[in-house]
């Protein structure tokens, strides 16, 4: 696993991909919910994301290399899923902030601007930090979730349309 998942030589299958694309998204999910245990170890969990980023790369050059197409091809999926993923967060944020009760939103909103009007930095970040513990856990699992499903269609989708090489080629031997 530790060859299919930080190691971008060789190539993989169709099978092998989607073997490495299930760990990371169940790693992924597990993260994404890491707001509901603890706030300050979800920042920690983005660090981990951070890696796992690597290994999607990593799994995406081995794919592309399979068809002997450039692991510059990687590129593709990676930036599919970064724009798709943005407008989901959006959406998913949009839905949570609707859903907030106003008293909530009033109290944020106004230790904001109680903490911008006194020019106190530290009381303002302080406030800000409060709303958005509060927010990460209300949006931990729909974050989960869409991360998952979204992560799921895009491997899916992008590995069905890579067709493998059926010799050998300059990546490596087939499996």
């Amino acid at each position: 696993m530790m060859n299919l998942l930080f190691s971008p030589n060789g190539r993989i299958n169709s099978s092998e991909f989607m073997r490495g694309a299930y760990v990371l998204i169940g790693i992924a999910f597990i993260l994404a919910l890491l707001p509901l245990v603890s706030y300050q170890l979800s920042m920690i969990g983005s660090i981990i994301g951070l890696v796992m980023l690597w290994c999607w790369i990593v799994l995406w050059i081995k794919r592309y290399h399979d068809s002997g197409k450039s692991g510059w091809m990687s590129l593709l999926p990676i930036i599919a899923f970064v724009i798709l993923s943005m407008i989901v967060g959006m959406l998913v944020s949009t839905m949570g902030m609707s859903g907030m009760d106003p008293e909530t939103a009033a109290a944020m909103n106004e230790a904001a601007e109680e903490a911008a009007a006194s020019g106190d930095f530290g009381a303002m970040m302080s406030s800000m930090m409060g709303a958005s513990e509060g927010l990460a856990k209300k949006l931990a699992i729909p974050n989960a979730i869409s991360t998952a499903v979204l992560s799921l269609a895009i491997a899916f989708l992008f590995n069905s349309m890579i067709k493998q090489e059926p010799n050998d080629n300059q990546y490596g031997p087939v499996h």
